[in-house]
């Protein structure tokens, strides 16, 4: 028959046991749901920066598509000017209307100069906007890859303080004396 001692310290044991297979468990479920989340944070963000990344394209295009709509308007109404001028009998080819046209030129490529202008900083803030969710969807990714190892550390701890607590309370239990040949033993 077994001590109540022995008796204890199986139960001890047992519950340390059963403890930290709990603990284990749980740290395990809570890794797997702070891995889904960072997955679905990563998901995300590599979908924002695909967005982004997107309108920049798209920003580019229509500013392009600006930019020509501005020269062409402007070519128009310099041929309209220089039309009006040469119906009038004006000279195009010296002095004040050639200046005229000139002047006209060079005010339509400033017009197209400030669409392409506003278009790359349109576009930039999109591809910035791209990069950072980007950064996101790396750091995410990161953690989702970096959320267990804790669990099996800490079930080994719970393993370990567990037996040496069990032992220390063993040790410090009194046992009956040992029974040999009718004469009873202290222990020391």
């Amino acid at each position: 028959m077994c001590e109540l001692a022995t008796l204890g310290l199986i139960g001890s044991l047992a519950s340390t046991v059963i403890g930290g297979i709990a603990q284990y468990q749980q740290q395990e479920s809570q890794a797997r749901a702070a891995r889904a989340a960072a997955n679905y944070n990563a998901q995300a963000a590599a979908n924002e920066a695909e967005t982004r990344a997107g309108l920049a394209l798209a920003e580019m295009q229509k500013g392009a598509d600006e930019r020509n709509r501005v020269i062409r308007a402007g070519l128009a109404k310099q041929g309209e000017m220089a039309s009006g001028m040469g119906a009038g009998g004006f000279v195009l080819d010296q002095g004040t209307n050639l200046s005229l046209l000139g002047q006209s030129a060079e005010e339509i490529q400033h017009d197209a100069s400030i669409v392409g202008q506003n278009t790359a900083m349109n576009a930039w803030s999109h591809l910035a906007g791209a990069r950072r969710a980007e950064n996101d969807a790396a750091f995410n990714r990161y953690q989702a890859a970096n959320q267990s190892g804790g669990s099996k550390l800490g079930l080994a701890g719970t393993m370990l303080g567990g037996v040496a607590q069990s032992l220390a309370g063993y040790y410090k239990i009194p046992k009956a004396p040992p029974n040999i040949k009718g004469r009873t033993y202290i222990r020391r």
